[in-house]
């Protein structure tokens, strides 16, 4: 967490690029875990390998996503994928 103290957020999520993370949605509060492909400006994600989860429970596996950042909640870094 120290590492995330006093930077731009923007800047964090470009450091976790080629990491694993997780992210929830603010609209229905799914959760998605992949590998951190890409960020831009905007905060707009490109994620392999991805699952998303309902609760625990492993719903659908996504090759490849695209989520609009202004429709996440948080994201964080995952090492349990």
């Amino acid at each position: 967490m120290d590492e995330a103290v006093n930077k731009r957020p923007l800047t964090v999520l470009r450091s976790m690029v080629g990491k694993k993370v997780f992210l929830r949605l603010k609209n229905d509060h799914s959760v998605y875990k992949g590998m951190l492909l890409n960020v831009d400006a905007q905060m707009n994600l490109i994620m392999s390998g991805t699952m998303e989860y309902e609760g625990d429970r492993e719903t659908v596996n996504f090759n490849l996503v695209l989520v609009r950042g202004s429709n996440i909640l948080f994201v964080g870094k995952s090492e349990e994928i």
